[in-house]
């Protein structure tokens, strides 16, 4: 009861700092900017009622016609919010094999190789995305054939070169933590004694490392889900995709922003509440987060 009570005084604490946000943003308007108290006050107001009655969730269109958000909502969302959990996944994924393959090499190219992770780690999103992009373009003028969409449009949608684009950078983050992580528990007495068991390294880093390590990672994720949060931004810019952030750029009303923000966090944070609780029961370390 305690522990529910508490997972629901987190959720509520994210919701209010979104309505206050969606709020304080919906100050500046295309009519000029409004840094009044009574206007915060309204835009408050205003979300929370939109909350409580989701048919006051309206947006104009280009006839500046009014109708519902949830005529074209939902396939903003799920757009949007594919890319977000596969890229976020992949990411994981790919920087904990990363981080066990590079155990298994020697010493000294370790070095080498945390030096060019670090290195591509640094890059730019837009570098990356150019990279990806003419890279495609460049294999098809060659070749006349197109591997994948290098951009999305209106009735046409694009996945694999987004997410991909949208997890490389992570991976390399989450491989970085990783690495150091592993490096510390590697020099501990526990890893020692199952050496002197006969157990290989393989064994050694998914049976007894990997879970030691994964309460630290864990708490290093919300950095890695703030960054491809802010990502998401440029990357439905640059690959045309008509996902939830095109949406809140195109409407934005508090009302919408706040309803938008909130639904893209539901899922964000069952998915940590669930995997708070796997990683809480398999090493009996309380998380906070």
């Amino acid at each position: 009861m305690r522990t529910t009570l508490s997972v629901l005084s987190r959720f509520l604490f994210v919701v209010i700092g979104i309505i206050l946000l969606s709020a304080f943003v919906g100050m500046f308007t295309i009519n000029g900017i409004h840094l009044e108290w009574n206007v915060f006050i309204q835009n408050i107001l205003d979300i929370v009622m939109s909350l409580i009655f989701p048919d006051r969730l309206i947006i104009l269109g280009p006839t500046q016609f009014e109708y519902s958000i949830f005529l074209n909502f939902w396939d903003y969302y799920l757009y949007s919010l594919t890319i977000f959990l596969s890229a976020l996944f992949i990411s994981f994924v790919v920087g904990l094999f990363i981080t066990y393959f590079t155990i298994l090499l020697p010493k000294k190219l370790i070095h080498h190789i945390s030096k060019i992770v670090s290195l591509l780690e640094s890059l730019p999103d837009l570098f990356i995305i150019m990279i990806i992009q003419f890279s495609v373009i460049y294999y098809l003028n060659v070749t006349g054939d197109l591997l994948f969409p290098v951009a999305g449009s209106s009735r046409t949608k694009t996945y694999f070169l987004p997410i991909i684009a949208l997890s490389l950078i992570p991976a390399f983050m989450i491989y970085r933590i990783n690495l150091h992580l592993v490096n510390e528990e590697w020099e501990k007495s526990y890893v020692e004694l199952a050496r002197s068991k006969g157990h290989n390294k393989t064994f050694i880093f998914f049976n007894h490392v990997l879970r030691n390590i994964t309460p630290s990672l864990f708490s290093h994720s919300k950095m890695i889900v703030l960054y491809l949060l802010s990502s998401m931004v440029i990357f439905e810019k640059l690959f045309n995709i008509y996902g939830i952030f095109t949406f809140i750029i195109t409407y934005p009303n508090p009302n919408v922003i706040a309803f938008t923000l909130i639904m893209f966090f539901v899922p964000v944070f069952v998915l940590y509440a669930i995997i708070t609780n796997l990683i809480e029961k398999q090493t009996g370390k309380r998380l906070e987060w």
